[in-house]
């Protein structure tokens, strides 16, 4: 896998795609058809980075749904401070837990992250960063909750072939 340099946060969904979120909308824009599909299942939080343009989202689902597609997804749940849902590649699954457990711990090292991902903040109990309830990492392709709901609506969105 490569570094994980790039992750959007997700918020809980607003039924209707955030106009400042650069992964949906402007350079790196989502069709209409994927705003319509996934404005009821998450929001964009805006990120503030040219890095998020240019299409890195929608490269980044694409990827997420052709593997799900292929039947070579893996899902499960990890229990840290909280239960932590995770939708991979097969092939990636104990790395990408590893990513997982150790953003969990510390966001900032060893990774570099382009920008804040409010992950591990979320974990121990930051009010703030309680409006973080999903996470989609651009640099591998997978993705990753604490909301229930947002998993259980991306799953069947993505896996709905399985």
């Amino acid at each position: 896998m490569e570094s994980t340099y790039l992750i959007q946060r997700l918020e809980k969904p607003k039924g209707f795609i955030n106009p400042f979120s650069f992964g949906a909308t402007g350079n790196g824009i989502l069709s209409k058809d994927a705003q319509e599909l996934l404005k009821n299942i998450w929001s964009f939080d805006y990120m503030g980075s040219s890095k998020f343009e240019w299409g890195a989202v929608p490269k980044a689902l694409q990827k997420i749904a052709k593997y799900c597609g292929e039947g070579r997804a893996f899902t499960s749940t990890l229990n840290l401070e909280k239960e932590v849902y995770y939708i991979c590649e097969k092939k990636d699954k104990s790395e990408v837990v590893e990513v997982i457990k150790k953003l969990g711990k510390n966001e900032y090292e060893p990774f570099h992250l382009k920008e804040y991902c409010g992950f591990e903040k979320n974990l121990k109990g930051n009010e703030f960063a309680q409006r973080y309830v999903g996470w989609l990492e651009l640099d591998n392709g997978f993705m990753f909750f604490v909301n229930k709901e947002m998993y259980d609506a991306t799953s069947t969105l993505f896996l709905s072939n399985d």
